[in-house]
């Protein structure tokens, strides 16, 4: 389950990522290539947080 949990944040901060990069790539004067790898550590790090603060779900059925 908690690969599952994993892959999904992981998921989701590659799209994060990819929306607040938009525009500040690439062009002349724009970040450099290791502003990526900084953006998407911290929402990489943001989300795993919030997800540990997260109530546990109960399982269906039992």
């Amino acid at each position: 389950m908690a690969v599952e949990i994993d892959r999904t944040l992981f998921d989701k901060a590659i799209e994060m990522t990819a929306m607040a990069l938009r525009g500040a790539m690439g062009g002349q004067g724009s970040q450099p290539p290791s502003y990526a790898g900084d953006v998407f550590r911290e929402i990489w790090i943001a989300l795993k947080e919030g997800a540990q603060d997260l109530p546990e779900r109960p399982r269906a059925g039992f």
